[in-house]
């Protein structure tokens, strides 16, 4: 892809981040501003646990069928951050789940949202079976959002929740870890992108998926 064209299609995939970026969802407004009650933040940790345990899998599909060696090497230092070790991500979620009050068993055995299988069945179809850089753009969606929802959950639950910083690991890592996997995702896309408006529109597609996610966790509340 020319240059001028390759820098056309990034600006285009970051504006669409941007115009449906999860920060300015009300979830985030709310928790941000410290207004958001602690069993809709519960919520939350048991819901978005189950799009986290699934994401290695995500990169596994396309990884498996992607025929660049340079780009299946992005995605495996991807998976190895997601999945190496005891404390992996979603054991790191865990953690931060039980500095909510939450069992493991509360967060592992949760009943997902309608929001939450929509979320993960589309992320899990277009990894198996989309474009390779409309698949790529999925992951861009979440993972190029990642960096400024941690530092902003970060000063949240710091500020509003009393959590201290071992409480929360899995967003410093994130914060740092996805500024990587994002730049890396963008470079792939770039280099196997063969339609741009599909590109786009996958990007568009996987932002509105999770901000209906936030709209599941925003709307139930424990009681339910």
């Amino acid at each position: 892809m020319p240059a001028s064209a390759a820098a056309g299609l990034e600006a285009r995939l970051r504006a669409t981040l941007e115009e449906h970026a999860m920060l300015r969802h009300p979830f985030y407004v709310a928790l941000a501003g410290g207004e958001l009650e602690r069993s809709r933040l519960r919520e939350y940790a048991r819901q978005f646990y189950h799009f986290e345990a699934a994401f290695p899998r995500f990169l596994s599909a396309i990884h498996a069928r992607t025929e660049s060696r340079k780009v299946r090497q992005l995605l495996l230092e991807n998976l190895y951050d997601e999945e190496h070790g005891d404390r992996n991500h979603a054991a790191l979620w865990v953690e931060f789940a039980a500095a909510l009050g939450l069992r493991s068993s509360e967060v592992t055995g949760a009943k997902l949202l309608p929001a939450t299988r929509e979320l993960i069945e589309h992320f899990d179809s277009v990894a198996h079976g989309a474009p390779q850089a409309e698949a790529l753009a999925t992951l861009y969606a979440f993972e190029g959002q990642v960096p400024a929802v941690a530092w902003a959950t970060i000063k949240a639950l710091n500020d509003h929740f009393g959590l201290e910083p071992g409480q929360f690991e899995f967003f410093s890592v994130h914060l740092v870890a996805d500024v990587a996997h994002a730049s890396a995702e963008m470079e792939a896309i770039i280099g196997s992108c063969r339609d741009e408006e599909g590109a786009v529109a996958a990007t568009r597609q996987a932002c509105g998926l999770l901000l209906r996610f936030l709209d599941g966790c925003l709307n139930h509340t424990e009681s339910n």
